[in-house]
Formats: C-alpha cells, structure tokens, sequence
C-alpha cells in the first residue's frame, strides 16, 4: 500500500503535469482565444495559491494573469512551491486539521489530506472546461487521465 504522504506527491504531481500540458496546448493562441479560458485559469491558480499559503501559513498573492505568457509564468511560481511543499510531506501531515476558512467567518475544520484531495479535483474539472475550449480551437491538450500520468496503457 502506498503511504499517504506518497499518494500526496501524487496528486500534486499530477496536478503539475496535466496543468504543464493544458498551457503547453494552448502555446501559440491569439488573444481572443486567451480571452475565453483567462477566467478558468486564473481561478485554477488562485486556488492552488489559496491552499499553498493555507498549507504554510504564507499570504495569498491573487494572480493576474492578462496573457498566456503571464499564465505560464505564474504556474510555473506555482508548481515550484507546489514541488517542495509535497517533498517535504509526511503521513502525520495529512491528518493534521486547521480551521482552514475561519478568516471568512466559516468555522469548518478539514484534514490536509481531505484539502489536498480538493485541489486535485477542483484543477480535473477547471482543465477539463478549459480543454473543451482548447479542442474546439484544434489544440487538444490529449488524454489527461490520471492512469496516463502514470504510465499505464
């Protein structure tokens, strides 16, 4: 059995993984057709931003993300972080609780590893929206299935 800390890294990695190949897809659009996934992929990394500084008690920096390369930039900030926060993981981490919304007046108490599961699927569906818009436009980031990731057929 895999322990938690390593499923962890495997969801933060593959987070990296399928948002590289969303952009990498969108390498070489004009700025309308950047102008129709802005939006999604500017949510997509304030929320990794969001749980990053929840997760080190660091301050949220929102994004502003007026073009592609800016976007590529800012993932790339994103995924450094991402990289060394799960190295550092362990499987104590991933039941250790905080009141994550208590800022915003919400008293709900989550695992790290139940908010870690959050980013993982928040980003599957934000990619998938932003794919559709990408496909249409003849620039398919392919088959972003997890069992790819991994290297299975």
């Amino acid at each position: 059995m895999t322990a938690l800390h390593e499923h962890a890294r495997s969801m933060l990695a593959y987070t990296i993984w399928a948002d590289d190949r969303l952009l990498a897809a969108a390498d070489g659009i004009d700025d309308g057709q950047y102008a129709l996934i802005a939006e999604q992929l500017t949510h997509m990394l304030a929320t990794q931003r969001y749980w990053y500084a929840n997760w080190t008690g660091g301050d949220l920096v929102e994004p502003k993300l007026d073009s592609l390369p800016a976007a590529c930039q800012g993932y790339a900030a994103s995924h450094e972080a991402l990289r060394a926060f799960a190295d550092r993981l362990t499987d104590g981490e991933w039941q250790r609780t905080e009141a994550w919304w208590k800022q915003w007046g919400v008293d709900a108490t989550l695992s790290l590893g139940e908010t870690i599961t959050q980013v993982f699927y928040h980003g599957v569906q934000h990619r998938s929206e932003i794919a559709v818009v990408l496909s249409r436009a003849g620039r398919s980031p392919g088959d972003l299935d997890y069992l790819v990731f991994l290297g299975m057929p």
